[in-house]
């Protein structure tokens, strides 16, 4: 039997039925009991066997281990246990490892890329010029810490709601504003004064967005993972993960450093490292399979539901997801984009229109939706707000309500569209236990990208003079 199969569940392996009687119990009787030490996650981690003459010993002792050394199934379990969850792979999701993998690449490629910026940085603060004022480097140095911290708050607070429904997205930003960063660090020796000045600070800007970016993206990605309340360990792992990586990077960074001076060659290697670190991070976000359901998947699973009546898991959704370009639109049978889609902010905001148009409001359950028809681009601009008491799958099904109107729009006629809702072709209708089964959370809806917003309603009675 190998280390794989021994922490599966006993069950698993046709070791008969398990008893529900105590271990005294067992042995008053003479019988020999095997006891499965377990994990949180149900993985047999070791086997003992106790004896009724009270003996016990371990039934999974490696016969390779001596007295002076380890075994070598004890070292590799010390090495699970210092850089993966407890229960792994039962512990976290099936994507992951490869996230990971990827992930612990990029952080590899990010701090020799850092190490190249930092003596770039070094030498746009002036250390190693004669002519250089401490007073300069002093002030630099405060006024890229100011701009770092105003960018901080302004990122929070303009994007922080996006951040979580599209994290795939802006973990991925996160490093190109990174990486943007390095490069301004990078040419600052080359810039005056004043673009020494606005370069640092740009890019302290820039890298204050990736702290906050990341940061986010990843509580989010991490909570997609944890599959047995281990989130905390989960993200403790990931950190020694990166540590490690980031030993071995600081190790060879240290000799690229050393040999590799000039301009040109910097600037190459430079490039090479950044597109490798996009890359790899770019290819890291998207094995991620999540089974929360934004906008974009929304759209990805009513498509599908569409064209072949089936839902797709979100592993297949995974598959068409664009990490960076993708906007909501509505678009009809020929494949035209006829309109925009969104999740109002407010009343206001719903039923406002250019001077002279018109909006029609349209009563769902759990939502309303207000449909323009007279956008200027003679488009239809159509807007969703949620009732106070609505349910993730009313939010869903709102959203596959406005996708159908777009299907039954034609431009040169956009009032006609609004009728398709009263004549569902069924895909507004995907009940909420088929989506459960593809395997998507249907608890919880990501498809408000800003402070949610709800519709109490109640008819306004007048005081009789």
């Amino acid at each position: 039997m190998d280390d794989h199969e021994e922490r599966k569940d006993p069950k698993l392996l046709g070791d008969g039925d398990l008893s529900s009687e105590g271990i005294s119990d067992l042995l008053k009787r003479g019988n020999e009991v095997e006891i499965f030490e377990c994990d949180r996650s149900g993985n047999v981690r070791t086997k003992w066997l106790h004896k009724p003459d009270h003996t016990i010993f371990s039934t999974t002792h490696d016969s390779s281990s001596t007295y002076f050394w380890p075994s070598i199934s004890a070292i590799r379990q010390a090495i699970y246990d210092s850089f993966l969850p407890v229960g792994y792979p039962h512990s976290v999701s099936e994507d992951y490892l490869a996230y990971q993998f990827y992930d612990s690449l990029q952080a590899f490629f990010s701090t020799i890329t850092s190490l190249l910026a930092n003596r770039a940085l070094l030498q746009g603060l002036g250390v190693g010029d004669a002519n250089s004022s401490a007073t300069f480097a002093m002030m630099l140095t405060i006024l890229k810490d100011a701009m770092s911290r105003i960018a901080t708050i302004v990122f929070a607070h303009r994007f922080g709601l996006r951040i979580e429904p599209d994290a795939k997205r802006y973990r991925f930003l996160a490093d190109l504003f990174n990486d943007t960063a390095f490069f301004l660090e990078l040419y600052s020796p080359y810039f005056g004064p004043w673009g020494k000045v606005t370069a640092l600070s740009i890019g302290e800007a820039l890298r204050a967005l990736c702290g906050v970016a990341a940061g986010a993206s990843k509580a989010a990605l991490s909570v997609h993972f944890a599959k047995h309340e281990n989130l905390a360990e989960l993200n403790a792992k990931e950190a020694s993960q990166e540590t490690a990586v980031g030993l071995v990077g600081l190790l060879v960074g240290t000799v690229v450093v050393k040999f590799v001076e000039g301009h040109s060659a910097v600037l190459y290697l430079m490039v090479a490292l950044v597109f490798g670190h996009l890359w790899v991070n770019y290819l890291g976000v998207c094995c991620v399979a999540m089974s929360t359901i934004n906008r974009q998947r929304a759209t990805l699973i009513f498509e599908r539901i569409r064209k072949n009546g089936t839902v797709p898991s979100p592993r297949e959704v995974a598959q068409e997801e664009n990490i960076l370009f993708w906007k909501p639109v509505l678009k009809n049978q020929d494949g035209t984009i006829v309109g925009t889609l969104s999740m109002a902010e407010s009343y206001g905001q719903a039923l406002s229109v250019p001077p002279g148009g018109h909006v029609r409001v349209i009563d769902g359950s759990g939502f309303t939706l207000f449909a323009n028809a007279h956008a200027p681009d003679g488009h239809l601009d159509l807007r969703i707000l949620l009732h106070a008491d609505s349910i993730p799958m009313q939010a869903l099904t709102a959203w596959f309500a406005a996708l159908e109107i777009g299907l039954h729009t034609k431009l040169s006629d956009p009032h006609a569209v609004v009728a398709a809702l009263h004549q569902p072709k069924g895909y507004a209708a995907a009940s909420s236990r088929a989506i459960a089964q593809a395997g998507w959370n249907t608890e919880a809806q990501s498809l408000e990208t800003g402070a949610p917003t709800r519709l109490a309603l109640r008819a306004a009675h007048h005081k009789e003079e």
